[in-house]
């Protein structure tokens, strides 16, 4: 599997709060940073931590054996802490109202078992996936069931929530 994650542009975002936005109106650009109360996903960064911001789909190409793209996440928010150890938050961004989470979830499934095909993720302190979606910023409903799967397979915690706190 061909991820080269080294091959783009990451974005050095230091205030404590940002938004990431995906244009449906331009399918294939990659999401960008917009201001807090402008995202899909809505980055709290409480901690000031540096987070480097790095688009992933239209912009890393994700391959399959058979040379066909891969349907990866959104984005990856890397954040580096104190004494070089990083945290690793993969987001998916969904902006419509039915049939969303399952989507969502294998989209972000996908993309990480992929960067732990390329990569060795075990040394990170904090392993996170975020499914955000503007039109359900305060989802209340369980899906333990499925979260505990999720993390069964990819030691990923995940949380389907529009904000992502970095902390």
């Amino acid at each position: 599997m061909k991820i080269d994650l080294f091959s783009t542009t990451c974005f050095e975002r230091k205030t404590d709060r940002f938004g990431i936005f995906d244009d449906t109106n331009q399918p294939t650009k990659p999401v960008k940073i917009v201001a807090f109360d402008d995202g899909i996903a809505k980055i709290e960064n409480a901690s000031s931590l540096s987070v480097y911001f790095v688009p992933l789909d239209n912009n890393i190409k994700c391959l399959r054996p058979d040379g066909n793209a891969e349907s990866q996440c959104d984005a990856l928010l890397i954040c580096l802490r104190p004494g070089n150890k990083y945290d690793f938050y993969f987001v998916e961004l969904k902006e419509v109202r039915a049939d969303w989470i399952t989507g969502g979830i294998n989209q972000l499934k996908t993309t990480i078992l992929r960067f732990q095909d390329r990569y060795n993720l075990s040394c990170l302190s904090k392993k996170a996936a975020y499914l955000a979606n503007r039109k359900h910023p305060d989802y209340h409903f369980g899906h333990k069931e499925q979260m505990e799967k999720f993390k069964s397979e990819t030691g990923f915690r995940l949380s389907i929530c529009a904000t992502v706190p970095v902390k």
